[in-house]
């Protein structure tokens, strides 16, 4: 076990250090989840408070696009005097390491920068200021979510503003990035114009050119020649710098960099709204085909005018499609996507659920289908959406319980994907429980491929895997069919295990369940399976009906290859049965015993 914090965050891999000191993965042991610890060596009183700012500022915000912080806390370490951070662990890239690649896609551009205008009014709703907006505070996650980090410097305000007050330190320094810093940040409100939640919106003004066109708005490197074109000089407009780029963008960019905060944007939302807009409106050509509104909060009808008929009877198509399911539903849905786009578009929330469906139905044939709409579901639909959701969680979950790579990588989506299900599907709905079921893989699997073959399986791998699987049984008997795939592969796996550490009657128990039907079973299902349930089953107390099938299995073995050690197996397993079974006749001097396990089990 890796170095331990609070004896509780057991630390494993350093993932980046600078001047703030460090980032490491670490396990929360207490409650079994992945997390980043951030740790720094304060030198002066400012910079403790700093950080215990931004654990009870950060903490107290809870929204999708705003990285998540855990807990708080002082140490020692290494004989230094340190602050830790617990925050949710992310996996992806900043949008500095975006912008490093080139210009990304226009879509992408006014996507990112609607979802940290998002971020940010929920930062100032709260009365919080970030104070620190740039391209290296934004994550875009691996599967396409925007979360807005570090409040570190953030700052409570007054008001759903976000505050006045001063941007100056103890010794008269102004904090934060340069290059994106408002004008009424540079002086510190020292003029009296106030500094509120609009010096951030004037920040993402500056992340927005960047997005667009490559370039900051002002280009000077000295502190002294930026702190003059940040308080006197005009911006260039993004058009200038990029051939193609609407009007309408040009104008949201020129509000968002006013000198005056009175002139910016009202708030946050306004900002969205009009990225929104220009996503759907402003784009041209292959741009306009790639972008999307923000996402709203979910209704069955939010995109559906009552008097369209013709959409009214797309929709009805989708739904009768969905609750019939007929052999050839995926040649169906396809073309049900073709007509969709063509009469309502392709960035229409119909369209996209349709295409979504398709693509889950194809997943294994076709898997960067689903992957590839995913972003798509979340910029249109919204995260809250029961079909993002179900697609998210198919995705994530399935690359995280079967994938490559370290499967508990994916621990804190799957978790925040879990909690969402159970808000919209309830503890007990499919894509709840499947979620589950994904996870507790994952974190069995870890770092190995999961292992197809049960035999090469050991006691302490079926421990794990008991831990993980054993408490999710319960709930997926309970609200599954007995045929679900989840149900079954959860059954078999646990009946292994059972197997595998010496639990004959758990073993048995659930054998039972699998295979109602032993003579089935011993003659025609897999040998070694059905030696090892018969096993089971007798050295749980029901020698007499296993003794019943052994034959069975017995006269298969010959005319199967490689069968000689399982026939000797079978031998000995059935030699042992017949010595119980006369010893239990002679002890209760009865001429037969019923099967005890196939009583308990209603056999």
């Amino acid at each position: 076990m890796g170095e331990l914090i609070e004896n509780r965050y057991a630390l494993e891999e350093l993932l980046g250090r600078g001047g703030f000191g460090e980032v490491w993965r670490a396990e929360d042991g207490r409650v079994g989840r992945r997390v980043a610890v951030k740790i720094g060596y304060p030198q002066t009183p400012e910079e403790s408070r700093r950080f215990e700012r931004e654990a009870s500022l950060a903490g107290n915000l809870a929204h999708p696009n705003i990285a998540t912080v855990h807990d708080f806390g002082r140490i020692e370490r290494d004989g230094r005097d340190a602050v830790f951070l617990v925050m949710e662990l992310l996996r992806g890239r900043s949008l500095a390491q975006v912008l490093a690649d080139g210009v990304p896609p226009l879509a992408d551009a006014l996507e990112w920068a609607g979802r940290i205008a998002d971020a940010l009014g929920a930062a100032h709703a709260a009365g919080i200021v970030h104070r620190d907006v740039k391209p290296a505070n934004v994550m875009i996650t691996e599967t396409g979510v925007v979360k807005v980090l570090d409040f570190g410097i953030a700052k409570a305000g007054t008001g759903s503003g976000g505050g006045g007050g001063t941007d100056l330190t103890g010794t008269g320094m102004v904090i934060g990035s340069f290059p994106y810093m408002a004008p009424e940040r540079w002086t510190g409100g020292a003029d009296g114009v106030p500094v509120d939640g609009r010096a951030d919106l004037y920040a993402l003004g500056c992340v927005l050119m960047e997005l667009l066109t490559g370039s900051r708005p002002f280009a000077a490197r000295e502190m002294h020649e930026l702190l003059a074109q940040h308080l006197t000089a005009e911006p260039p407009v993004p058009s200038s710098l990029r051939a193609g780029l609407p009007a309408v963008l040009d104008g949201l960019v020129r509000d968002l960099l006013a000198k005056d905060p009175r002139e910016r944007p009202a708030d946050a939302a306004e900002v969205s709204r009009r990225l929104a807009e220009a996503a759907r409106d402003g784009a041209p050509g292959r741009a306009a085909a790639m972008t999307y509104p923000p996402p709203p909060a979910y209704a069955p009808t939010v995109h559906t005018a009552a008097d369209d008929a013709v959409r009214l009877m797309l929709e009805r198509r989708l739904t009768q499609l969905l609750e019939d399911s007929p052999a050839d539903v995926v040649d169906r849905l396809a073309m049900l996507v073709d007509d969709l786009t063509e009469e309502v578009g392709a960035q229409d929330a119909l369209t996209v659920r349709a295409a979504c469906h398709r693509a889950l139905r194809v997943r294994r044939q076709a898997p960067s289908d689903l992957e590839r709409i995913l972003p798509r579901m979340v910029r249109i639909l919204g995260v809250e959406h029961p079909d993002t959701i179900t697609a998210r969680a198919t995705w994530v979950g399935e690359a995280a319980a079967f994938g490559p790579g370290d499967g508990r990588r994916h621990e804190e989506e799957l978790r925040e994907l879990i909690a969402q299900a159970g808000r919209v599907f309830g503890a007990h709905g499919a894509v709840t429980l499947t979620a589950r079921y994904h996870l507790a893989s994952a974190m069995h699997r870890g770092a190995r491929d999961r292992d197809g073959q049960w035999d090469a399986r050991t006691r302490e791998r079926a421990e794990s895997e008991r831990a993980w699987l054993g408490p999710l049984l319960p709930d997926l008997e309970w609200a599954m069919t007995a045929g679900d795939p989840v149900l079954l592969d959860v059954r078999r796996r646990l009946a292994h295990d059972a197997w595998l550490v010496g639990d004959s009657a758990g073993a048995a128990e659930l054998y039972w369940r699998l295979f109602p039907n032993l003579a089935e079973l011993a003659e025609h299902g897999d040998p070694e399976v059905a030696h090892r349930v018969l096993r089971s089953i007798g050295e749980a107390g029901d020698p007499v009906s296993a003794l019943a099938h052994m034959d069975l299995l017995l006269h298969r073995l010959p005319f199967l290859s490689g069968s000689q050690w399982l026939a000797q197996e079978v031998s000995d397993t059935r030699a042992a049965f017949r010595r119980d079974v006369r010893e239990r006749r002679l002890a209760d001097g009865s001429g037969g015993t019923g099967g005890g396990l196939s009583r308990l089990f209603g056999r």
